[in-house]
Order: C-alpha cells, then structure tokens, then sequence
C-alpha cells in the first residue's frame, strides 16, 4: 500500500516505537526485512534512553540495535541501494 502511494522509505525502530510500543529488536528486524522485500529502503533508528546514556551504555546499547536489525539478512541485501 505504502508503494503504491509513492513512499520509497520507511522510519523503522524509532525511539517512541521501542518505547511507548515496547517494540524489540526482533519486531524491528521483522520490519526490516519486510520492507525491502515490499521494496521500501528502510530507514533503521537506533539510540539510547537517558538513563542508558547516563550508566555509559550508549556504545553496547547502539550495537545491540543495528546487529538486530540486521539479524539475518545477506550482505547484499543490508546494503542495497
């Protein structure tokens, strides 16, 4: 539906969804790979909480997000244009 609109990307795995939708890595990963087989380009957000920045989290908290959102998924198809 989203292609057939004109829409091209899509925002997955923003901070308010992870938060107020208590959505994970997985759900996250599931729309990752959904979009590029609908044809979309995802656009992937990954960050921190306040309180994971404060407790020096930030690093293990960012690599935690992309490698699950990538979960998967071939070279080729975490890099497609």
């Amino acid at each position: 539906m989203l292609k057939s609109a004109g829409v091209t990307y899509v925002i997955i795995g923003h901070s308010e969804q992870r938060t107020f939708f208590h959505e994970t890595n997985e759900t996250v990963n599931k729309k990752v790979k959904a979009s590029l087989k609908a044809g979309l380009r995802p656009i992937i957000c990954v960050g921190e909480t306040l309180a994971e920045r404060e407790a020096g989290r930030t690093e293990a908290v960012v690599k935690d997000h992309v490698e699950g959102a990538y979960q998967g998924l071939s070279k080729e198809d975490a890099s497609r244009p």
